[in-house]
């Protein structure tokens, strides 16, 4: 074998390795959604952050990549306060106020094949 035939191998299994590389670790296959509390308490203080994590074919978080997400209140509306909204890292905070209830949740992301539903319960702040 000459030396530029050893070098167009040794180019094609790195070209051959690249691919392997991007389309296992950095392709998005599911979305999963990190919730900091479900239950929260009407205090006015309160907060529940959700967040959407890119998932890769190996089940861990996608480096580099952010999971678009839309976050759309279906139920209790009125029992919370956006705090933050970005759709495009796929991250929502919400504060409670001083009522009791659920919140419903529904979320769209672009990876997902079907939409999901998040319940948040509010509960009295009691001693």
């Amino acid at each position: 074998m000459t030396k530029s035939q050893i070098i167009l191998i040794i180019s094609f299994f790195i070209l051959i390795l690249c691919f392997l590389v991007y389309h296992f670790v950095f392709s998005i296959y599911e979305v999963t959604y990190k919730i900091s509390n479900t239950r929260i308490f009407a205090d006015n203080e309160s907060q529940v952050e959700i967040t959407a994590v890119p998932v890769n074919s190996f089940g861990t978080k996608a480096p580099f990549r952010k999971a678009y997400a839309h976050f759309e209140i279906k139920e209790g509306a009125s029992l919370v306060e956006i705090i933050k909204k970005d759709e495009l890292s796929g991250k929502l905070i919400l504060k409670s106020k001083t009522k009791t209830g659920t919140v419903i949740i529904h979320i769209n992301s672009k990876y997902a094949i079907l939409p999901t539903e998040i319940q948040i319960n509010i509960f009295p702040n009691s001693a």
